[in-house]
């Protein structure tokens, strides 16, 4: 998770901020959104087995 929210950190630095548009950011954005979607599979993953092992 802490690599994911590096490279998060590393594509918002990348932005071109002047223009938003998809054409210009679009790898970063799919970096951001990869890392998030990464993100939310480790946290729900985690919950997971923590339910699990308490049974």
């Amino acid at each position: 998770m802490i690599f994911a929210c590096i490279v998060i950190v590393g594509q918002c630095m990348v932005v071109d901020y002047s223009d938003l548009s998809w054409t210009e950011n679009a790898g970063s954005y799919l970096g951001i959104v990869s890392m998030l979607l990464l993100i939310v599979s480790m946290v729900l993953s985690n919950q997971h087995e923590k339910k699990n092992t308490h049974k």
